[in-house]
């Protein structure tokens, strides 16, 4: 019996009018609210349905040869092998397989999924990239279903509760990496869940290699999730047991989930990176992103003296109520020279930051998000015995002496904006448009 005779009426006619070339009988197997995603991008009504397969389909001259249909309730999941003419626009080599998921109800076709995945499997919502794209890096987000991974021996599988965006997962959509990215890949770098048992936990983000000893962060194969793994913007992830930490009780999953890449950093650069003591002065380049937030509350709670700077009166306002003691213009000069700098930006605050710091003082950096190249006075670094160091993350000792730190000194992690994973492209525009205000967390 050929498949599409066991399948609706309408699941059958759509088929055929994508063979037949004819768009409008494509177009009305589909309800009026009826929405189609392929490759994750969404089509809403009839209008969008109608151009994609129009452009997409008959322009290509596709053809769908149907191998497997299989019906559950108002489910009926496809298994075909699409033919055209797709490898000029798109470079793919057909035919190639695929799967189509139709939705019927009253005889008509709420939702068609196109996947190269069998969606009959367990699926879970996810944000994820498709490819990386330099210029427009929200472009290339999707927010559809994947597969859910089974985790592999010595690692386990986390129901995600919350999880914080970070500018690493911007860099992933453009395409950049530390390591070579392999697409479609889920983003989200950390975050906090609960295991299969129930308890709850959060993630240490760092992984490398098992059999490397000292400091993870040294690690030549050291990575975070979403660059060689898939990431945590999902309702599922799994990962090495050694990355699952249990969550006390005093921290709910949201405040939780920022400390595995602001807020760990900003204890490495303050505690293990700056040698400040208690009643030195710091100041912090910025006063509203993610980092920056975090030095400013890690080092007002440890009894630094904290400076920082802010673009406008709202961001400086800010980091008063952080706890920094004074919050200057970006690039004002400072009524006294500081111990250390603390410079997340680069090419644009750099110049400041070596302004700033007092002679055998100490410039901590960890981003570049305003540019990586700068022109530096070496003779001023050596005549003035300035220590510029690097850091990157922290340990996963580092990490759970944060957790404790954070608890016993009572900080809640400021975070500016909750939203959820439906809304995720939206906290990564602001993050873009340099309109944070803390953290930005997703809820699962």
């Amino acid at each position: 019996m050929p498949p599409l005779s066991r399948v609706p009426p309408v699941v059958a006619s759509a088929i055929y009018a994508i063979n037949e070339k004819d768009n409008d009988k494509f177009v009305a197997a589909f309800s009026k609210s009826a929405i189609m995603y392929d490759e994750g991008k969404q089509h809403l009504g009839p209008v969008e349905i109608g151009e994609w397969c129009l452009h997409g389909l008959i322009e290509h001259n596709a053809s769908i040869d149907v191998k497997t249909a299989t019906k559950s309730g108002t489910r009926t999941i496809l298994y075909l092998i699409m033919d055209g003419d797709f490898v000029a626009d798109y470079g793919i080599t057909e035919p190639f397989p695929l799967y189509f998921e139709f939705a019927v109800q009253d005889d008509k076709i709420q939702s068609l999924m196109i996947t190269d995945w069998d969606s009959s499997q367990p699926s879970m919502r996810a944000l994820w990239v498709n490819n990386g794209c330099l210029e427009d890096p929200i472009s290339s987000i999707r927010i559809a279903p994947r597969p859910q991974q089974n985790p592999p021996p010595g690692w386990v599988k986390i129901q995600m509760e919350a999880v914080s965006l970070n500018y690493h997962d911007i860099f992933t959509m453009r395409g950049l990496g530390m390591h070579p990215l392999t697409f479609p890949l889920i983003v989200g770098c950390e975050g906090a869940g609960v295991l299969e048992d129930g308890t709850e936990v959060l993630l240490y983000p760092a992984m490398g290699d098992q059999n490397y000893k000292g400091d993870e962060t040294l690690d030549p194969k050291r990575h975070v999730f979403s660059e060689l793994t898939n990431g945590t913007l999902a309702e599922f992830c799994i990962a090495p047991l050694r990355n699952v930490v249990k969550r006390p009780k005093l921290l709910s999953a949201i405040d939780a989930s920022v400390l595995g890449i602001a807020w760990l950093t900003a204890y490495r650069m303050l505690f293990t990176k700056s040698s400040l003591r208690a009643g030195q002065t710091m100041l912090v380049q910025g006063s509203s992103g993610g980092v920056t937030t975090a030095l400013i509350q890690l080092g007002s709670a440890a009894g630094m003296r904290v400076w920082c700077t802010g673009r406008t009166a709202e961001k400086r306002d800010l980091g008063v109520r952080l706890g920094a003691e004074e919050a200057f213009a970006a690039g004002e000069e400072l009524p006294e020279k500081v111990d250390v700098v603390f410079d997340t930006s680069g090419d644009v605050t750099w110049s400041h930051s070596m302004a700033s710091v007092k002679t055998g003082g100490t410039i901590v950096t960890c981003g570049a998000h305003s540019g990586r190249t700068f022109p530096a006075d070496l003779g001023y670094i050596f005549v003035n015995q300035l220590n510029i160091r690097g850091s990157y993350l922290g340990t996963l000792q580092e990490f759970k002496d944060l957790i404790a730190f954070v608890v016993s000194k009572g900080i809640k992690p400021h975070i500016g904006l909750v939203l959820p994973l439906e809304e995720a492209d939206i906290g990564f525009q602001r993050m873009i448009e340099g309109k944070t205000d803390g953290k930005i967390v997703v809820t699962i």
